[in-house]
């Protein structure tokens, strides 16, 4: 049997939405999402899946290209599932990162003028992560493609390290069994870091002017090895660091100055004590949760004792977005600061400081 044709389909776009993906409109009215793509392009699209209220479709040619188009450096681009910026100048990536912040801020967070600073930028824009997870089978090393779990090899990535990629060549070397196989540079400490090394300083530059001028306490919930409470031990009288993974807590109270006590175990069970330790006009709560964010049950207990001033750190606009509208009553957005953590790449870091309203 003949294979249906796809109908084809010319697009402007119109932006890129959060998660890469450009947003055009159909005769119809419906949205149309296409990858790969530049806002004021003119292309053409393969309809790909058909939804009751959006249409997918698949990049066929670009007609029009935008001056900030370039060519990707990475071989496999579009068909890897990992970036999806590449295609995009690193100044218009930035663009579009805060123009993203400032629409998920709107629709989802409810805040009619989000106070969206521009990206800042990381200093390499390639061969920046300090770490990459690559998946093995039947003998095919690299990431899973686009929409698929068909792995795509590469022997290097353009945005990982040199050090990660002679452990990506050495692993592929070694005919790895099938699985999963992180690869990371090697560090003293075996939990959570900063994957681009290189913006992280800026980041903890970004969240001490949030911090000034300080307080009597600082809570500081998902505190990892103390990446934030280390560095703003000086601003506050007294720091208390709440995390879950042993070991980042042992990294933490090594060197720990006296004002500085970390705390194992669950932020919805220490939260409300180590807030307790200070009245709330001289309280400032740090948060810097995994992508899933708060959740309601963190929220709640948070409500309950409100801190004067939060700095909310996300790798995930949407449900910062959520979380804040939460708040909404309580706080007022002050300042929202993305920061390209990850370059070539639709995901975005944001530090936000928040005030009791």
């Amino acid at each position: 049997m003949a294979k249906k044709r796809r109908l084809e389909i010319p697009l402007v776009i119109e932006r890129l939405a959060f998660g890469g993906a450009g947003i055009s409109r159909l005769a119809d009215g419906k949205v149309c999402f296409v990858p790969r793509v530049i806002p004021g392009e003119k292309v053409k699209a393969l309809i790909r899946t058909k939804h009751t209220s959006y249409v997918e479709a698949d990049l066929e040619e670009v007609v029009e290209p935008s001056p900030d188009r370039v060519k990707p450096k990475c071989p496999v681009y579009g068909r890897c599932g990992g970036c999806h910026y590449q295609h995009l100048s690193y100044p218009r990536q930035l663009e579009i990162k805060s123009e993203q912040v400032a629409e998920v801020l709107r629709r989802l967070g409810g805040v009619p003028n989000p106070p969206v600073e521009p990206t800042v930028p990381s200093p390499v824009q390639f061969h920046y992560r300090n770490r990459i997870t690559v998946h093995s089978k039947s003998g095919r090393v690299g990431f899973f493609g686009t929409r698929s779990r068909r792995i795509v090899e590469v022997s290097q990535c353009p945005i990982a390290t040199e050090r990660v990629n002679a452990l990506l060549t050495a692993l592929r070397a070694s005919r790895p069994k099938d699985g999963e196989h992180p690869l990371r540079e090697p560090s003293e400490f075996r939990g959570f870091r900063q994957v681009n090394d290189a913006v992280a300083d800026r980041l903890l530059e970004i969240v001490e002017e949030m911090a000034r001028p300080g307080g009597r306490l600082l809570v500081d919930a998902y505190c990892g090895a103390g990446f934030f409470a280390r560095r703003l031990a000086a601003l506050f009288e007294l720091s208390i660091g709440i995390e879950w993974s042993a070991d980042a807590i042992r990294a933490a109270r090594q060197g720990a100055g006296a004002r500085e006590i970390y705390l194992l175990g669950d932020v919805k069970r220490h939260l409300v004590p180590a807030l307790a330790a200070a009245a709330a006009e001289r309280t400032t709560l740090l948060l810097d949760p995994p992508e899933q964010g708060l959740g309601e049950e963190v929220l709640e207990l948070l409500a309950s004792r409100l801190p004067s001033r939060l700095i909310y750190v996300s790798c995930n606009p949407a449900t910062l977005a959520r979380d804040i509208k939460y708040l909404g009553g309580l706080y007022a957005l002050r300042r929202a600061c993305p920061v390209d953590m990850f370059p070539q790449t639709a995901e975005i870091e944001v530090a936000t400081f928040l005030e009791k309203a």
